[in-house]
């Protein structure tokens, strides 16, 4: 950033303010290093990436990891100070967090390399529902059923019993009409 003192002020203040109202709306926030180990994402992958988490509703930002300290500190989300070494990039869902989640570690499984062999973005931890999860944890995270995933079952279970209180209660009229069709044909 090049500027006077003051518009660099006005600047970290504008991008302080962003992150906020951005983890504010988060309802998941996960830590990724996009460069690794030497090797990092390109700008192309992480276009792709963008993309795919966008479908999801969510992002990813690339932050000073001071600033996301600071913003952390304010919020209260504590226990990632380990975390924010080398460069950071969030992973902020404002839908479904799970969906996020899959989206970004499914993507980091495709770009997988000899430097990087768990892929990139490296997951490093994710707060989601007050709690901490540390790389490990974001990828059981990822395996968990989505919120579509989830109401359709609900629903499927719903819905089978009215199925079955429907069949129970044709029945009798179903029973009748054969009886009736039988002594008929007599």
């Amino acid at each position: 950033m090049k500027g006077t003192h003051k518009e660099l002020m006005a600047k970290k203040g504008a991008i302080l303010e962003n992150l906020r109202e951005k983890i504010d709306k988060a309802s998941i926030i996960i830590f990724t290093d996009y460069r690794g180990n030497d090797v990092g994402l390109t700008v192309k992958q992480i276009s792709e990436l963008r993309g795919k988490l966008r479908e999801q509703n969510a992002e990813f930002k690339i932050a000073k990891n001071t600033l996301i300290a600071k913003v952390l500190k304010e919020k209260g989300i504590e226990g990632f100070e380990q975390y924010l070494e080398n460069p950071t990039a969030l992973v902020l869902s404002y839908g479904d967090p799970i969906a996020a989640t899959k989206a970004v570690v499914d993507y980091s499984k495709t770009n997988k390399n000899n430097k990087n062999p768990e892929g990139l973005p490296v997951l490093k931890a994710a707060s989601f529902e007050s709690k901490n999860y540390d790389a490990k944890g974001v990828k059981h995270l990822s395996t968990l059923p989505s919120r579509p995933e989830v109401l359709a079952k609900l629903l499927s279970l719903i819905n089978t019993p009215a199925q079955k209180i429907m069949g129970i209660m044709q029945a009798p009229a179903r029973d009748l009409v054969n009886i009736l069709d039988q002594y008929s044909k007599k």
